[in-house]
């Protein structure tokens, strides 16, 4: 594991915001925060302030006329959301501002089935669609790359209006209207929402235009939106810091029964303080808690259970589809695991072939639901580009082997662009998609071995030895005496943390290990306490979470001076609070 200390911010940039610390400053420098505009934008997002004109955005305005002359001649509208959490959210978002405008919605809300119709619109779909009579279908989080199947409604008579956040290639569908802030043409100023963001834009400039609607009824939407916008990992700086942080103050005020049952399950009991706008909610009570839960449902049934849960008016009804939620998401735990587990048996030869850097696995018993995770999993423990596939059996295929399908999704080192290595093995591929860490794609099962060679030749073309070596990147080394109260405060000020503004990560160097122990479920983690010779033998409780092998052999003892890298957490326990370090790494000196 690389230790790297991120460069230290220069001498006229501490000087230049004396109302700040040094190493709050630094913590700024290391995110790009560079002016007095983003600095002020970063510490103080503002719902009124911070967020753009939705006008601005590319299709919007025709978007909004195109809708009002559907709900004024009550023509029949149809929504088409994604089958992730993201893409649920939006399509909640836009089916409850098209009630509330009165809109006729008989042409339903359509969320694919991840396992039978794989990601985006379809040609079954939109066939029916046409019989039913839908005049225009408004799709969510995906849509951008579904040329065939824009030009088949264009021929039914079917008005398509994409909503997307994804990145377009040089051509676009034929779609009546393209709401995506990644089109060339596009001058909106904040490009990395999530789609339910896009849709939220969207959802402004409608009831912007509606006088029958109460100014700012919208932000009672902003639950939904932080809830996508964490599960998507999209990097929480501009107009999504403020997406999210109004978002959890909505969330722990929901009025939907759905979250607020999903809630009690995850043990999440919201306290909401009116007067400072603060909630205990943050950013992991999403990532960690509720986002998985909702993406559980597509992942091993249908996503249709989590737009149910969150559209649900009845308590019971909630209760109930929360529970079968939750009881998902444990399975879905637990076959994602045996997953990781299967592969790493697999892949230690891959491991020590430098000229295999991107580690590529299939297998028709696992299931496309949790690929993406599973991909996840392994790219963060080893650091390497990582698809996994779930490749179709041929006898599910008619016995034709050359209809088979796998499809797969793949995760991605920083230096390792995978969407844009996977494009350039377009000719063997059906269909793909995503995000240069992120990406879908499917092949025919014959092409599998041609693709693995290829985008392995791609990343030796890329990637260096050092690049494939697992790195912590380091805010700030800390002395022991800078470790206070004031500190954490002062951390607390750069919340909500998440992707693009990660939690402040510092190297602590020469402390003593005064006791240390295996604690939790199966001896997991690491508790220790250190001492700092420099501080009078000040002591510092501290805990690794899941590092019970950093002291594998007993290899870590009383009396070992170390070097740790660490996070500052509050721990409260039987109403008192101390300081603890959150370790990340550590390191003997020997």
């Amino acid at each position: 594991m690389i230790w790297q200390l991120k460069p230290k911010a220069p001498t006229e940039f501490i000087k230049r915001f004396p109302e700040y610390s040094p190493k709050i400053l630094q913590l700024l420098f290391n995110r790009e925060l560079r002016s007095q505009e983003k600095i002020d934008e970063f510490f103080n997002p503002d719902y009124e302030q911070d967020l753009h004109d939705p006008f601005l955005m590319l299709g919007v305005k025709e978007a909004v006329k195109r809708i009002e002359r559907a709900i004024k001649k009550q023509e029949k509208i149809a929504i088409f959301g994604d089958y992730d959490c993201d893409g649920v959210c939006g399509a909640v978002i836009l089916k409850t501002v098209l009630q509330e405008l009165g809109g006729n919605l008989e042409g339903g809300v359509h969320i694919p089935n991840r396992l039978i119709e794989g990601y985006g619109l379809n040609d079954e779909v939109i066939r029916k669609m046409a019989y039913d009579q839908v005049k225009l279908v408004l799709t969510i989080d995906c849509g951008i790359t579904d040329f065939d199947e824009v030009k088949l409604a264009n021929s039914l008579g079917l008005e398509i209006i994409i909503i997307d956040h994804h990145q377009v290639a040089k051509k676009l569908p034929e779609a009546k209207i393209i709401i995506d802030p990644w089109q060339p043409k596009d001058k909106y100023p904040f490009k990395e929402l999530a789609g339910a963001g896009v849709a939220f834009k969207l959802i402004q400039a409608l009831v912007s235009k509606n006088k029958k609607i109460k100014p700012g009824w919208e932000k009672w939407l902003l639950d939904l939106v932080a809830l996508a916008t964490v599960a998507d990992c999209m990097p929480l700086f501009g107009e999504n810091r403020a997406l999210v942080r109004y978002g959890l103050i909505v969330l722990a005020q929901t009025q939907r029964l759905g979250l607020r049952e999903l809630m009690k399950l995850a043990r999440l009991v919201p306290v909401f303080e009116a007067k400072s706008l603060k909630t205990n909610l943050d950013v992991w009570s999403l990532s960690f808690l509720l986002a998985p839960r909702l993406n559980a449902a597509g992942r091993i049934d249908h996503a249709n259970l989590a737009l149910e849960l969150l559209t649900a008016v009845e308590s019971k009804q909630a209760q109930k589809l929360s529970q079968k939620i939750n009881a998902q998401n444990q399975l879905r735990q637990k076959i994602t695991n045996d997953i990781v587990a299967e592969i790493e048996s697999r892949i230690g030869s891959v491991l020590k072939d430098k000229s295999q850097p991107v580690i590529v696995e299939a297998d028709n018993n696992w299931s496309p639901g949790v690929v993406g995770l599973v991909a996840g999993k392994i790219c963060d423990r080893y650091h390497r580009p990582t698809i996994i596939f779930s490749a179709q059996d041929e006898s599910v295929s008619a016995g034709k082997e050359e209809q088979a399908l796998s499809r797969g999704s793949a995760r991605s080192i920083p230096s390792f662009n995978i969407l844009e290595a996977i494009g350039q093995c377009s000719e063997l591929l059906k269909e793909f998609g995503g995000h240069p860490g992120a990406a879908g794609l499917s092949l025919l099962n014959k092409n599998l071995d041609i693709f693995k060679k290829k985008i392995n030749k791609l990343a030796r073309e890329k990637l260096t030895d050092e690049d494939l070596e697992p790195k912590i990147e380091i805010d700030l080394e800390l002395a022991a005496g800078d470790i206070n109260w004031e500190l954490f405060d002062d951390l607390m000020r750069l919340e909500p943390f998440g992707q693009g503004n990660e939690e402040p990560i510092f190297l602590l160097k020469d402390m003593e290990i005064n006791n240390v122990r295996l604690v939790g479920n199966g001896a997991r983690h690491l508790k220790l306490e250190l001492k700092s010779p420099q501080l009078d033998g000040k002591i510092f409780k501290a805990i690794g979470f899941g590092l019970a092998d950093k002291n594998g052999n007993g290899d870590l003892k009383y009396g070992d001076r170390v070097d740790v890298i660490f996070g500052l957490i509050a721990d409260e326990w039987n109403g008192t609070r101390n300081l603890q370090l959150k370790i990340i790494d550590i390191k003997k000196i020997q």
